[in-house]
């Protein structure tokens, strides 16, 4: 009666190790597709990121901006058609200048 209590016992954790087996390697076999697919998807956006660098590195080429512009309406700047305001009272000539002209710049 022992012996056969054992082995039933031992039937139980046979086919539960078997089971448990079998899931793992379920799991890991979906694993390493999911990784395949990440792998994949890596490749691609990689790829997809140097052809926008690529293309961006282009359309910063002032040429391909000034076309850009013209496409636009835009036309380049004329001498003749630039207005100076003056500045206003009290601001000083190189106080508020986003950049810098030569003289505003200290000497270091």
């Amino acid at each position: 009666m022992k012996q056969r209590a054992l082995a039933v016992v031992l039937a139980v954790l046979l086919a539960a190790s078997a089971f448990a087996l079998v899931t793992a390697q379920h799991r890991s076999r979906a694993l390493f597709i999911e990784l395949e697919r990440a792998q994949a998807q890596s490749k691609s956006l990689d790829a997809e990121g140097n052809r926008l660098r690529i293309e961006l590195a282009r359309a910063a080429q002032p040429a391909a901006v000034e076309l850009a512009a013209r496409g636009i309406g835009l036309v380049p700047i004329e001498s003749k058609r630039t207005i100076f305001l003056p500045a206003p009272q009290g601001a000083g000539t190189c106080g508020s200048a986003v950049k810098r002209a030569p003289e505003c710049v200290e000497a270091r």
